[in-house]
């Protein structure tokens, strides 16, 4: 009943399909309209929504159909007017308005091959539908579906996003580290120089004096050097320098004010970059638990097989953690995007939550436990 639901509405969607095509004859029939703008858009905005519905029915017959569109464009408001901030691989700069529509949908393969399936599908499609669904659905897929090209194109994409991301966090860590090195460490190591300085003054007029400022010029080094010691830790803790991750991830669990318990067993390492990565990815993930889920206990899995390493943190919270949004999944999510990981968050309301988090990568050799 369902199958013959859908392919009733596949045959349906060649009625909205033919009237489109009537609107270049129209808009031609005049020279201001032939050249218009809203009749483009039409046209070209009609065909996509109808390919899209074409997609989501033949998914419903088991016929999946990428959509090959490159993501919209971001529109901002500056001082020369609107302007689109993205990044326009063809001109390597911001355009304006007018350029844009062209940038991201006339240069864009999809919408040609959107235009002749719509002319051609009502035609064509109903001989092959004729045939078997199957049939027609391979048609659709070879026309809407993305080419090898433009999966390229987007895989470069993303690669020169993730690139951008990896150079702003990284700038963004260079300066909260001269931040913290400038009102911390370095004003305690110049105050420490001055009572020293005072020290040396009032050490033979006044000893006991002299002892009281080297007293707390001792305490301000302490001061130092605890800074300096969370400093690193914020870089890269010593103990997964000293220990790796699986020592590491349960030194985090031991800290934390939940009861966290820890199940791995890594037959090697990870090169240290990843190792950072999956090791803050999972400190933030115990934040968010800590902070929203009102949960009482945590359990963290961390295991490696098939070359991907899997980490899955699961709490038995209240749930409805939303993984499109919120800063915390977002920051995982950033940390995983250079090594291609992905993290994927099951939380249904009343919980328990889930949240998975998988990076292709290899091992180094195999060490001798620490534990």
């Amino acid at each position: 009943m369902r199958r013959g639901v859908v392919s009733l509405a596949l045959l349906v969607l060649k009625v909205p399909a033919v009237a489109l095509l009537a609107v270049p004859p129209i808009a031609f029939t005049h020279l201001y309209a032939a050249l218009s703008f809203p009749a483009l858009v039409l046209l070209v905005a009609g065909s996509r929504r109808l390919a899209d519905a074409s997609r989501v029915l033949h998914g419903r017959l088991g016929v999946d159909i990428e959509r090959p569109y490159p993501p919209r464009p971001r529109i901002e408001r500056t001082e020369q007017g609107w302007f689109w901030t993205g990044y326009d691989y063809h001109r390597n700069r911001p355009v304006a308005v007018v350029s844009l529509w062209f940038n991201w949908v006339a240069r864009d393969p999809a919408t040609w091959r959107d235009l002749v399936w719509l002319a051609a599908d009502p035609v064509v499609g109903t001989l092959l539908w004729l045939t078997g669904p199957r049939n027609h659905g391979r048609w659709t897929r070879a026309l809407l579906a993305p080419t090898g090209s433009a999966r390229l194109n987007e895989r470069v994409r993303q690669l020169t996003d993730t690139r951008a991301e990896a150079l702003d966090a990284q700038a963004a860590e260079l300066e909260r580290i001269e931040r913290d090195l400038h009102d911390g460490a370095q004003a305690r190591l110049v105050a420490i120089q001055l009572t020293l300085s005072l020290a040396q003054r009032a050490l033979r007029a006044d000893p006991d004096g002299a002892d009281e400022l080297l007293r707390e010029a001792r305490a301000t080094a302490g001061d130092a050097v605890r800074q300096l010691r969370d400093l690193v830790h914020g870089i890269r803790p010593p103990v997964l320098t000293e220990r790796g991750l699986v020592d590491a991830l349960r030194l985090l669990a031991l800290e934390h004010p939940l009861a966290v318990t820890v199940d791995a067993d890594l037959p090697g390492r990870p090169a240290p970059p990843l190792e950072s990565a999956v090791y803050f990815a999972a400190a933030e993930l115990l934040t968010n638990v800590a902070k929203h889920a009102r949960a009482g206990t945590v359990e963290m899995q961390l295991i490696h097989s098939g070359g991907t390493l899997r980490l899955a943190v699961t709490d038995d919270g209240i749930g409805g953690a939303d993984a499109a949004g919120g800063t915390g999944l977002a920051g995982v999510r950033r940390r995983l995007r250079p090594f291609d990981g992905t993290l994927t968050v099951d939380s249904p309301p009343g919980g328990p939550t889930t949240a998975i988090l998988e990076v292709q990568c290899a091992l180094s050799s195999p060490r001798t436990s620490t534990c």
